[in-house]
């Protein structure tokens, strides 16, 4: 079932989320004979170059090294990126449309550089993925929001291909980013990022890592967002990249608005031929329907056409009515 996705024509809703499964050319052909409308590349991580870097340096710590950090980083750099636009090259030969992830420091013009030439190496659109860490107590929440505006404001500036901005789960309120950021000229937000939440191994007090994945709950706190965006900014396409697992969860994130979803952890659990399972179930479900075209079904149950009591508080009045009642 066709779909338009930041401009894009698509094939189908289904998109590949920036992943290991998007990380080759092979795993691109994977994702695009099993049925993805398009995929999104693995993102180009500025962190890992300058990580890299400093490891390295670390590492060779001799007299008469002198300025071997700053050259590592701009070696590295420019091998991680060339890299990544082979990638970008190689995807676009699949002739699905091709949207290149940028996971950078999120105050760096290195964002302008990577987009940019993305887009000379033919990727259809960019997939900036910012995360600002609220890690200072005196940085307000207006502050950090204007961080993202501003990256967002310097990559479009600099770039003619469509930008969509993933953003995190816990934003105050993700309406006023999301309009902010379609005034800074993003055409698309993702929602949402799933970052690292580490646990604690309280024998060995130490941190460990925990599963990277999602799983099918996690689409409820979605769903929300989805719906209440898709209604109140209709020019911002959105895409649902946590929780979908199945058909049926795909066609839930398309009622609320969704124009695409992407897959990650169901394609970790089930392999490439989920893509395909999704695909078959979307369109089983409208010809069931009685729904010839996505856009016949996408929004139905969106904020303004579900009925604003559905995703308020009252809800929970119906499931507690009585609040004298000690339980």
């Amino acid at each position: 079932m066709k779909t338009t996705y930041l401009g894009l024509e698509l094939t189908s809703p289904v998109v590949v989320a920036s992943s290991p499964y998007t990380a080759s050319a092979y795993n691109v052909r994977e994702c695009v004979h099993h049925g993805a409308g398009a995929v999104v590349l693995k993102s180009i991580f500025e962190e890992q170059i300058l990580h890299h870097a400093a490891a390295l340096e670390r590492a060779s710590q001799e007299p008469g090294m002198g300025d071997a950090g700053e050259y590592l980083e701009r070696y590295l750099g420019e091998h991680y990126q060339a890299e990544c636009l082979r990638l970008v090259a190689d995807a676009r030969a699949t002739g699905v449309p091709v949207i290149a992830s940028i996971n950078c420091i999120a105050d760096s013009d290195e964002w302008c550089g990577y987009a940019e030439a993305m887009e000379r190496a033919g990727a259809s659109a960019i997939e900036l993925n910012i995360f600002l860490q609220p890690t200072d107590r005196h940085r307000t929440a207006q502050e950090l929001e204007h961080g993202y505006a501003e990256t967002v404001r310097r990559v479009v500036g600099t770039v003619g291909i469509p930008v969509s901005v993933k953003l995190p789960m816990r934003l105050t309120n993700v309406l006023s980013v999301a309009d902010t950021l379609l005034g800074c000229g993003a055409r698309g937000v993702v929602l949402y990022n799933r970052f690292f939440e580490p646990d604690i191994d309280i024998e060995r007090l130490a941190f460990v890592p925990v599963p990277p994945f999602s799983t099918p709950a996690e689409l409820r706190n979605v769903l929300r967002s989805t719906a209440l965006c898709s209604a109140a900014l209709p020019q911002l396409d959105i895409a649902v990249s946590t929780g979908v697992h199945d058909g049926a969860a795909a066609v839930k994130a398309l009622l609320c608005g969704a124009r695409v979803v992407q897959l990650c952890s169901a394609i970790h659990e089930r392999g490439y031929e989920v893509i395909g399972e999704v695909d078959r179930f979307v369109d089983a479900w409208a010809e069931r329907h009685g729904f010839a075209s996505l856009n016949e079904f996408r929004g139905r149950m969106d904020f303004g056409n579900a009925g604003d009591d559905i995703y308020q508080r009252v809800q929970y009045m119906r499931y507690f009515p009585d609040g004298d009642r000690v339980l």
